[in-house]
């Protein structure tokens, strides 16, 4: 028997316990996991295709995905994603082509957060939409510092060239024109 007010709703831990939702409080968590979707993706199924307008963000509730770069013979998977990972975040945010397809490695279940409810949910509290901003911009500052320090073990250090120095140069100043006399 549940408690009055407490009934569980479907994703709410999950959700609760997602780096980008973990200092939502119960009441805040309760209300995304409201407008969360379950989906399920057989293997192999397309869940994300690159190049696309992104719609959801989605939070893998069982299995795995694959992140994958590219398409035929060029595609690389860049990445796996299992149990409370997310992905698709950004386009909760912008409206731009998603830069990855995300495929289902395997019988995968996902929890979907669609675009329209995510920004109708904020926009009625604005407290939630601080908070969830904030994260997301914590973790996009994680995923820079991160690509950074990759970026910086891949390639040799190079000197950056140091500016030329030389004495300044002080502009002389413009001679004033000789103001005109008239003649009477």
């Amino acid at each position: 028997m549940a408690i009055e007010g407490f009934e569980e709703i479907v994703g709410s831990e999950l959700i609760q316990d997602n780096f980008l939702f973990k200092n939502l409080n119960f009441t805040e968590a309760q209300d995304l996991a409201r407008i969360c979707h379950q989906v399920h993706y057989p293997k192999g199924a397309p869940i994300i295709e690159e190049n696309a307008l992104g719609q959801a963000l989605y939070v893998v509730e069982k299995g795995e995905v694959s992140v994958v770069k590219g398409e035929g013979k060029n595609a690389k998977v860049i990445a796996r994603l299992g149990r409370g990972q997310l992905f698709g975040e950004m386009s909760l945010v912008e409206n731009e082509l998603t830069s990855a397809s995300v495929v289902a490695a395997g019988e995968v279940d996902c929890l979907v957060i669609h675009r329209d409810e995510f920004e109708a949910l904020l926009s009625k509290n604005q407290g939630l939409a601080l908070m969830v901003y904030k994260s997301f911009c914590r973790m996009l500052s994680e995923r820079l510092r991160k690509t950074t320090t990759e970026l910086s073990t891949l390639h040799p250090k190079t000197e950056v060239p140091k500016p030329e120095c030389s004495k300044p140069t002080v502009a002389k100043p413009k001679p004033k024109p000789k103001k005109k006399t008239r003649s009477r």
